[in-house]
């Protein structure tokens, strides 16, 4: 009777040990990991794992290379059983610090340890050189039913991917302290399954280790934006993830969301969703006290590649909006997809007519174009403001004529005109009172180059 007990016992351990094993066999990681929300003390971290997990757990260092602390995540709501989404938020972390970490599920290891994965926290210093990577339009990487033909039927490799690799060359080794969605990040429709082939599968190395800050298009019209982005921004902030702002070293950055709060329901500049946004940003900025001011929108005020920013109703309603917030608060640049095409301004102010109606004289703050000499720009009201429009992430065309007399004409074979009709990602870098903005192509070099100089005001004029 003993034996029996004692083979009973060890048969009911060994279909324990079985479950387990075969729970932790069946452990997968599905999405991520990838970074949100990063500041100077603190990160968000999410990642996808099959539903069968039940346990995740983020584990990281505190910069002696052990990984000795640990957080239980926390599981979010979602709509299907075929998945679970996980997050995990850090914070009194030591400003400019890089941590290693790793992912749990039912207490074995999942991803990274070592320094496989890390992230760093944001030093806060005013003089660090900071570089960000800018995507615009980027989501064209998707199977598409009924052909075999790349993004835009160009080539063997779909253009995302050549993009993507055109920056990495241009990267090596040097540092990169975010990626910045300009919009359109996954076609047609956004979808979640339509996120995973264009951006998650796209970009897994970037975002396991760079902090990433979204932001919305027209193409965005299923939900999963909001799901997937949730915690996107610092702080508790009403808009996000759709507006929002946030602060890296001396840079102070707002992004716009004109879709979802506006022109995805109504063409009425009046909508009372919209003026709210609009009271928002200018609150946003005039609280700043960061050097830098960027603004980040998926639609561009000035276009003419794609789309006529003269003849498009909403885009001629946001130049009318936007032109006069962004002269009173000092924003430095603006930067916008939509327009699949390249095309960057010279320093501007208080035009918000038609293309007619442009008065370099008037509207024109330096007739530098930023290459030969950099482009020098006064702190405060009316210092003017350098527009960029790279939508080209995914791939490019053009339909328009390249001639709006806001934007720089682009040398010889590398466009036509005022704009440039390639592949291509735009980096932005930044230190002390220096940026510099460029348009890399597929492979990897620099196709146009501007610097702006921004003096701080003195305290004795």
């Amino acid at each position: 009777m003993a034996r029996a007990r004692l083979v009973g016992t060890w048969t009911l351990v060994l279909l324990a040990f079985e479950a387990v094993a075969g729970s932790l066999a069946a452990a997968e990681l599905l999405r991520g990991p990838y970074l949100l929300a990063r500041g100077a003390t603190g990160i968000t971290i999410r990642w996808r794992t099959d539903a069968q997990v039940e346990r995740a757990a983020l584990h990281w260092d505190l910069g002696q290379g052990r990984l000795d602390q640990a957080r239980v995540a926390r599981s979010l709501p979602s709509s299907t059983d075929r998945f679970t989404d996980w997050v995990v938020s850090l914070d009194g972390l030591t400003p400019g610090a890089v941590h290693s970490y790793a992912l749990e599920a039912d207490w074995a290891w999942l991803a990274g340890g070592g320094r496989a994965l890390r992230f760093e926290t944001d030093s806060k210093s005013e003089s660090a050189p900071l570089r960000f990577w800018f995507l615009g339009d980027s989501g064209s990487n998707r199977p598409r039913p009924g052909t075999t033909t790349a993004p835009f039927g160009e080539g063997a490799v779909p253009h995302p991917i050549a993009v993507r690799e055109g920056f990495r060359r241009y990267l090596g080794t040097r540092s990169l302290d975010g990626i910045v969605l300009l919009g359109d990040n996954a076609y047609p429709l956004g979808a979640d399954r339509q996120y995973r082939a264009a951006f998650f599968n796209l970009y897994r190395e970037e975002l396991a280790r760079v902090p990433l800050w979204p932001c919305v298009g027209n193409h965005d019209l299923d939900d999963a934006y909001e799901s997937i982005f949730q915690g996107a921004a610092p702080g508790d902030q009403e808009g996000a993830p759709y507006y929002y702002s946030f602060d890296v070293g001396p840079v102070h950055f707002a992004i716009l969301d004109p879709w979802k709060s506006w022109l995805e329901t109504t063409s009425d500049p009046a909508d009372p969703r919209w003026q709210a946004q609009l009271a928002w940003l200018r609150r946003d900025l005039a609280e700043t006290e960061r050097h830098w001011r960027i603004v980040v929108n998926h639609f561009p005020v000035y276009c003419d590649g794609n789309y006529d920013s003269d003849t498009n109703g909403p885009l001629r309603s946001l130049r009318e909006d936007l032109v006069p917030i962004f002269d009173e608060f000092g924003v430095d640049l603006a930067l916008a997809g939509h327009d699949h095409t390249y095309q960057r301004s010279y320093l501007v102010r208080g035009h918000t007519g038609t293309r007619n109606e442009f008065d370099p004289a008037i509207h024109r703050v330096s007739s530098s174009d930023g290459r030969a000499r950099p482009i020098t720009k006064s702190t405060g009201e009316n210092g003017g403001t350098v527009y960029v429009v790279s939508g080209t992430a995914g791939g490019t065309r053009r339909s328009g004529s390249f001639s709006h007399p806001v934007f720089v004409p682009m040398d010889g074979d590398l466009g036509s005109g005022r704009g440039m009709a390639m592949a291509g990602s735009f980096v932005l870098e930044i230190e002390r009172q220096r940026l510099v903005g460029r348009q890399i192509d597929i492979e990897g070099e620099t196709v146009d180059r501007f610097e702006l100089v921004k003096r701080r005001r003195s305290a004795n004029p």
